[in-house]
Formats: structure tokens, C-alpha cells, sequence
């Protein structure tokens, strides 16, 4: 698929708690489990986002607006929209809310195992910030990705 030709042609817009279901299948691909998304839907994020190209379903984020720094706790993006620039431009969308918002940092954490999600978040301007250690304790299936284990939540951040 050829990159994102122009990243005005995404459509991001707040999701309302109504149709939070329509959104579910694509956030699972950036949670370990539909338990522990649907908690975070209901304990940890203030608003769900969806993003729109030619009007098809590409990506989902949640956010904690009511921190300050605020909180990215879930991106997806649609696997057939990888590669696109579809991810960095609903970051850049979020982080420009966060800016109307007045927040002076936004954080996004990911496992210490996904190698994309480290890169990714760095290449869009996000530092290290901190550990979270034994944070996936909740996943006993002994999850790994490229051998390495899925235990520690890396997080980052991005000064406004």
C-alpha cells in the first residue's frame, strides 16, 4: 500500500461511548487481552478516537486527558494501513489536541518487548522516560515477541 498521500485526508474524531463497540476489534491489536482493554476502557481512558480514511476504519486511540502530562493508552492501526504513515499522523492529530488542551506532556507506554512500538514512538519524538516494571503481571500466558518476554510496560514521553 502507498503512504499516507495526505495526511488532511485523515479524519480523526472522538468516539461516543455508544459506539465504543465498533472500535473494539481494532484496539485489540494494541492490547494483550479483551479483559484487559475493556478495563482500561472504563478505568483508565477518558475518551476513545477513531480515524477515518476515505471513510473506512484505519486507526483507534484512547486517551487520558485528565492527568497532566496526559496519556496515550491505546493506538491501533488497521494492518492493511501499516506502513502508511496512518500511526504517526493520528499521533501528530493527538498531539496537537493536547496542545489546545494545554497539557505540557503527553506519555505513551509499551511493552519492553515490542521492538516497532519502541522504534515508532522515538521516530515521532517521544524520549524514554521510565519503567513500569512487571507491569503485564495480569498475562500469565508467557507471552514474547522476537524471544524476548512481554513483562515490563517502557514509557515515553513527549514534551509539549
Amino acid at each position: 500500500m502507498p503512504s499516507l498521500p495526505n495526511p488532511d485526508a485523515l479524519v480523526v474524531r472522538e468516539v461516543p461511548a455508544a459506539e465504543h463497540e465498533a472500535v473494539v476489534p481494532l484496539l485489540l491489536l494494541a492490547e494483550l487481552s479483551e479483559r484487559a482493554l475493556r478495563w482500561s476502557l472504563a478505568n483508565l481512558s477518558d475518551v476513545v478516537y477513531r480515524a477515518n480514511l476515505d471513510g473506512a476504519l484505519v486507526a483507534a486511540a484512547t486517551m487520558r486527558w485528565r492527568d497532566d502530562p496526559c496519556e496515550l493508552v491505546e493506538l491501533a492501526v488497521a494492518e492493511a494501513a501499516h506502513g502508511r504513515g496512518v500511526g504517526r499522523a493520528v499521533v501528530a492529530w493527538l498531539l496537537e489536541e493536547a496542545r489546545r488542551r494545554e497539557k505540557s506532556a503527553m506519555l505513551v507506554g509499551t511493552a519492553n518487548s515490542s521492538i516497532g512500538n519502541l522504534a515508532f514512538y522515538q521516530k515521532c519524538g517521544f524520549r524514554m522516560d521510565h519503567v513500569r516494571k512487571d507491569y503485564f503481571w495480569y498475562d500469565r500466558s508467557g507471552r514474547s515477541e522476537h524471544g524476548i518476554p512481554t513483562l515490563d510496560l517502557l514509557v515515553f514521553r513527549y514534551d509539549l
